[in-house]
């Protein structure tokens, strides 16, 4: 983990979140406490420090970094703390293992295949602790053929599901499933959420069959899982890294954890990525990560990865050093701020037909609520999309803030 040209120009607080952001294995662990300890000698402000942590979902892994560096000090209020959000975060994730598992067992019991993505389960095969990797859901995966059983063994076991979706009707969910990737349900008693995945972002169906097929037998607390391959694994965290502009340091430091303990396998991701046009999802991913850690990075055959446009790496980094979180504003600001979105995520995405384009221009799930059209006068929404979209965009502009998820939304979709 040798320091970054780019670290020398962030703050003390902003180079000790970055140090903290993973657990590194003991083949780095002594690099990075030399990183934790030079920041912590640099005089960082502590409250700084505690907002970054807060806003990079890290603080379980924050905590579990810095008590294990000896000679080091920290103000007692800060540890104080650090020790009160890690503590909560692990409560957070032993009500998500004892949900997810319920899950599990009902999924088993109606015999159908499920994967659990991200969470408790990512957290045990990065840290061999559940408790480290913050979560605010669940995160589960189904074959789409699957999917109704998938939804109605959920709502027998207590999750219900997101009100929004029930009173669509058929042509409605028919194209929410064409544009979408999840189902959203809330569970009843506790009131957590759980996301029901039947492909993942920037994914066409042959590639959701393709990594069905080479997924994994495994166990989860008794359970029937699949997991990913190995090079699924590292697409995947590259790809979800890259929905968020790479804004959140968790997402680095997971992809940091699993490429040193060399549970991901580039080449195989580099393969199928070109399969779907999504080169530079994984090389973005690898770019940062050797900007960021200085992790011993692998020589892709057939690519310069550290040529890569340069937006790869600097709206990720621009948004990074933001305490605060993603920007976001109101007018031409907003509308600058998305226009930099769609432009960094067209670097991205796989290329698409004329026709898929067209379909997706101005979809939004909203639609059919504010204008509830009949599936008679489903082919209306096509010539409004134009004007719906605009009305989106005034209401978010200026009868709110519009939080970085509801930018994402107008810029995929734009």
């Amino acid at each position: 983990m040798r320091k970054a040209d780019w670290l020398q120009g962030t703050s003390p607080a902003f180079r000790l979140m970055i140090a903290t952001s993973w657990l590194a294995p003991d083949s780095w662990k002594e690099n990075q406490e030399k990183a934790i300890r030079e920041a912590v000698a640099a005089g960082p402000d502590w409250a700084e420090y505690l907002r970054l942590v807060n806003r990079h979902q890290i603080t379980a892994l924050s905590w579990a970094s810095l008590s294990r560096v000896s000679g080091i000090t920290l103000p007692e209020p800060v540890k104080q703390q650090l020790h009160k959000l890690g503590d909560a975060c692990r409560i957070r994730a032993i009500e998500h293992c004892l949900l997810l598992t319920d899950v599990l067992k009902g999924f088993n019991r109606a015999s159908i295949p499920v994967m659990p993505l991200k969470g408790p389960v990512l957290s045990f095969t990065l840290y061999g602790d559940v408790g480290l990797r913050q979560s605010s859901d669940l995160d589960v995966a189904v074959m789409q053929a699957d999917l109704k059983r998938a939804q109605a063994c959920l709502e027998s076991m207590g999750w219900l599901l997101d009100p929004t979706l029930s009173s669509m009707s058929p042509r409605q969910w028919d194209s929410f499933m064409r544009n979408e990737h999840h189902i959203n349900f809330a569970h009843s008693h506790t009131g957590r959420s759980l996301e029901l995945h039947w492909r993942n972002y920037w994914e066409t169906p042959v590639a959701t069959s393709a990594w069905w097929n080479r997924s994994i037998p495994s166990v989860w607390q008794g359970c029937s899982i699949r997991i990913m391959s190995p090079g699924d694994l590292t697409l995947y965290l590259c790809r979800h890294g890259g929905r968020d502009v790479w804004s959140l340091a968790k997402g680095l430091g997971d992809l940091a954890r699993a490429h040193s303990l060399d549970l991901v396998d580039w080449e195989a991701a580099l393969d199928e990525a070109r399969k779907s046009d999504q080169e530079n999802v994984l090389l973005a991913g690898l770019c940062l990560l050797d900007k960021i850690y200085r992790l011993q990075m692998p020589e892709l055959p057939g690519t310069e990865w550290r040529s890569r446009s340069s937006l790869l790496t600097e709206i990720p980094l621009q948004l990074l050093t933001n305490s605060e979180g993603p920007p976001v504003g109101t007018g031409l600001a907003s509308l600058r701020n998305t226009l930099l979105m769609s432009h960094y995520e067209r670097l991205l995405c796989p290329r698409k037909t004329l026709n898929d384009r067209l379909s997706e221009l101005f979809y939004c799930r909203e639609d059919f609520s504010v204008l509830p059209l009949p599936d008679s006068l489903f082919w209306l929404y096509r010539p409004l999309r134009p004007l719906l979209w605009v009305w989106r965009w005034v209401r978010q502009t200026w009868h709110g803030k519009p939080d970085h998820d509801a930018i994402l939304n107008v810029q995929t979709r734009a």
